[in-house]
């Protein structure tokens, strides 16, 4: 969940282009932030807790560093426990994501043989760890040595990047979590995602589970953690550009990415036939279907399973991409797990993926990252192609996931023209909601409800799932309490929490569940709650109507639009910052 980027190159004023790459990081994490510079066996740190935001650091010029943006786990927000960790000599840096899970052990053992903590991180045992198998050697080949004897001593889901000021090198390993290693006319570059290389890199290379790279003033080498083989390894074009990450005129990402969901959803209408066609005859060869996702990606799988049922008449499972290992001994070799994912990093999705492998499973995954762990462990991949979403919260990569697995719903019914007409209906609708008038609509909502503490979203069907993903994006970036409920649900103790002037919003599409959800809705105001109706008609039970296009099966994909509208106006109302809520971070990386 954190942030990283390392370089190693020409020697140049390494600290600005560093901090500018951790600023494209910072939604994997802002707690605090931290960078190093290597020169004449010496480690320049600079670390503060906070947000980088507009922060420079002062660091003399170098051909190696690096930096990381930090979202806490072990240990306080603190300047102290912000990375780099150094060692007691003062040689090593080390920065790192994930969990050391057998840390309390190793640095027990490390203080008793008198190494000096500076922090109450897991991480800096790595830097200690180092210290010790690296001794008093000054080779070339010391730093690989000594990360693949630390390696071998810890436990967990981890990426871990050392610097070596005597030799100038860098290396790196990593276990599950995400490394990728960039090459251009600069130098030789190293992050956790590969939209900190662009400006930087042309090329690069995913590295994998267990595998080191070494990065000096001669180039880079990898070789293999368990046997210690050297290892040749493919480089790839970055394929992502400045463009992708940029807010072109918008002030803020999360909005900038809602109204870009129109376009993603059209390029997938067009382009996408024939994979999907290939993922619906995965479905239709597998004996049992899972799909699986955690937050946001969990509605869309959700959701999936209602479109499934509804258009394809075909079953499939949903399981919370969490809970997915418990119920691993349903798997065969005919099952499919479809795995849902924004980064492709999620440990928990790659946690259950995993377990799929192990029990002879297929693994199809939805996921916008190419080049992610994800992708790389799938039999089957299809790509969001999304873009970037640099807002924690994702939007637009959730649309494309529904629409995905709609069009695919449709396949498997043989009906994919009607999927396809289905789908432009669905897309003029999102464009209606994302009008002018219709947004401001939304704001004066907004505004009429920003002093509430708590609303609640019911649904029913194909609205349920809306209805929770709704709920989470109005509570992850406003902090208003927000609970998405199914409508059934109401009497069964749900409708205790009621108050008079109480938000209710009542998601009623024009299709079997219209009667149900109004008489819930009913329900609700006559306990004082206020109602309002998102659908395409309006009805005297509703005291405020957002009115919506009446598309069908499309229902998910337009009704969400108010929903993260709504939240965006909420957050910016409530003074806060919609693309980096507190204590969230776009790709989690720990379980």
């Amino acid at each position: 969940m954190c942030g990283i980027f390392g370089y190693v190159g020409h020697e140049r004023p390494a600290a600005s282009m560093i901090l500018d790459a951790l600023r494209k990081l910072e939604y994997r994490g802002y707690d605090s932030w931290g960078l190093a510079v290597g020169a004449n066996s010496h480690v320049d740190v600079v670390k503060h807790a906070g947000r980088i935001s507009e922060a420079s650091a002062e660091l003399p010029p170098a051909r190696i560093g690096f930096g990381h943006t930090r979202w806490a786990t072990h240990g306080g927000v603190t300047d102290a426990n912000a990375h780099p960790h150094v060692d007691c000599s003062g040689r090593f840096a080390v920065i790192h994501n994930g969990i050391i899970e057998n840390f309390q052990s190793i640095r027990d053992r490390l203080e008793a043989a008198g190494h000096r903590f500076a922090s109450d991180t897991d991480s800096e045992a790595l830097a200690h760890l180092v210290e010790d198998a690296a001794g008093e050697r000054t080779d070339p080949g010391v730093l690989t040595a000594a990360l693949r004897a630390v390696f071998g001593q810890i436990r967990g889901l981890n990426a871990i990047i050392v610097m070596d000021t005597v030799t100038g090198q860098m290396a790196a390993v990593k276990n599950i979590s995400p490394l990728v290693v960039g090459m251009g006319a600069e130098g030789s570059f190293i992050a956790s995602d590969a939209v900190a290389l662009i400006d930087h890199a042309d090329r690069v290379h995913y590295l994998e589970d267990g595998q080191i790279v070494t990065i000096g003033p001669d180039g880079m080498s990898f070789l293999d953690t368990a046997t210690g083989t050297p290892q040749d390894v493919e480089f790839q074009p970055l394929t992502i550009s400045a463009g992708d990450t940029s807010l072109n005129g918008y002030p803020h990402f999360m909005v900038k990415e809602i109204y870009e969901q129109p376009s993603v959803l059209w390029t997938i209408g067009r382009e996408y036939g024939d994979r999907i066609r290939e993922f619906a005859n995965l479905i239709r060869q597998s004996y049992g279907t899972f799909l699986v996702g955690c937050g946001t990606a969990s509605y869309a799988a959700l959701t999936g399973s209602y479109l499934f049922s509804r258009i394809a008449r075909r079953h499939v499972n949903f399981v919370v991409g969490s809970e997915f290992k418990y119920q691993e001994h349903f798997l065969t070799d005919r099952s499919l797990v479809v795995a849902l994912s924004q980064s492709g990093e999620t440990a928990d999705i790659i946690e259950a993926v995993l377990a799929a492998k192990r029990r002879g499973a297929k693994v199809a995954a939805l996921v916008n990252v190419l080049g992610s762990t994800l992708d790389r462990l799938a039999d089957f991949t299809i790509p969001l192609g999304a873009g970037p979403e640099q807002c924690v919260l994702s939007t637009k990569a959730y649309t494309a996931k529904v629409a995905i697995l709609m069009l695919t719903a449709h396949a498997l019914n043989d009906s994919e023209h009607v999927g396809r007409e289905h789908l432009w209906k669905t897309v003029d609708g999102m464009e209606r909601a994302l009008a002018d008038e219709s947004v401001s609509r939304i704001r004066g909502i907004a505004e009429e409800i920003a002093e509430r503490d708590h609303c609640y979203i019911i649904g029913r069907g194909l609205s349920y799932p809306t209805a929770l993903e709704s709920a989470l994006k109005i509570k992850e970036v406003s902090y208003m309490h927000a609970e998405g409920f199914a409508g059934g649900e109401l009497k069964h103790g749900v409708i205790a929490l009621v108050e008079p002037g109480t938000p209710c919003f009542v998601f009623s599409p024009l299709d079997e569940t219209r009667d149900d959800i109004l008489s819930g809705a009913m329900e609700m105001r006559s306990r004082g709650g206020q109602i309002i109706g998102i659908s395409p008609e309006n009805d005297r039970i509703f005291d405020i109507h957002v009115p919506v296009a009446d598309v069908g099966n499309g229902s998910p994909l337009v009704n969400v639009i108010p929903a993260q509208l709504l939240g965006y106006h909420l957050a910016l109302l409530r003074g806060l910052d919609p693309d980096k809520p507190r204590n969230l971070a776009k790709s989690v990386t720990v379980k």
